[in-house]
């Protein structure tokens, strides 16, 4: 019987296995499908592909703290137990462990049994739920959607991480270029994402694949092709719903800097 999950690049491109993996999951297959391919030769999208519902400032519509759940408990554990899988990749390697979770709130799913001094950078939109953040040692309150730009030096993580948000995103590229920069070299992007989402601030393309997770794991495959061009390899989707299909679906892009 084969072991459970399926291996992916973890940090350096190292094989790593995921055991929430859904081997069979669409999002799976297509990625073994995909396997080699840079993208397309094109930036795909329009601006008027990132209008929302509500254009009001996020600023302003995140004033107050929300100590919501965007996912259910089971899809938490197989976040928590795929990040934990990742981030086993750097542990046997010197020096300590960079995380940077973007687009943060009170919660980060990392998991409990991060090394003794682990720095954990939170980065989101309101004060009071980075604070409420646990697994934080430091946090930074920014609006992405108004400046696309992370406050980091280049070079800084092994990996960062983006939860339940990449849907509401209107400078797609030019985020995950911020990514691609703040990452070390083999540093490794996971960007997960489910369809529950607050339709009003999706952004149109986002709503326009809701239907399809595979349509989802393309456009996010997309920013990493082209944030920036050529700057990630290893570019794979998984799915990694709970099982036996209980809980919100989940899905995963991830991607390892060149």
């Amino acid at each position: 019987m084969l072991p459970a999950g399926a291996l992916m690049a973890g940090y350096g491109g190292a094989s790593t296995r995921v055991p929430t993996v859904d081997r069979l999951g669409s999002p799976s297959i297509s990625s073994v499908n995909l396997r080699g391919w840079e993208g397309p030769a094109e930036w795909p999208y329009t601006s008027s592909d990132f209008d929302r519902i509500d254009e009001t400032d996020d600023a302003v519509t995140y004033a107050a703290p929300s100590f919501v759940t965007h996912l259910d408990e089971a899809a938490r554990a197989a976040l928590t137990a795929t990040y934990s899988a990742f981030f086993s990749s750097r542990r046997t390697l010197p020096g300590g462990l960079s995380l940077l979770d973007m687009a943060s709130s009170w919660l980060s799913h990392f998991p409990p049994d991060l090394p003794s001094g682990t720095r954990v950078a939170v980065h989101g939109l309101n004060e009071a739920e980075l604070q409420a953040n646990e697994a934080a040692t430091e946090h930074c309150v920014a609006d992405l959607n108004r400046e696309p730009r992370l406050p980091y030096p280049d070079s800084t993580f092994d990996f960062v991480t983006n939860a339940a948000s990449v849907g509401y995103l209107v400078h797609p590229r030019a985020v995950f270029a911020e990514m691609h920069r703040v990452l070390t070299p083999g540093g490794v992007a996971i960007v997960s994402f489910s369809n529950r989402v607050f339709a009003d601030k999706a952004s149109r393309l986002w709503l326009s694949h809701m239907d399809e997770e595979v349509g989802l794991c393309s456009v996010v495959r997309n920013y990493f092709y082209f944030g920036p061009q050529g700057g990630w390899s290893n570019v794979s989707s998984a799915d990694i719903s709970p099982h036996p299909y209980e809980g919100d679906p989940l899905w995963i892009v991830t991607a390892v800097k060149r």
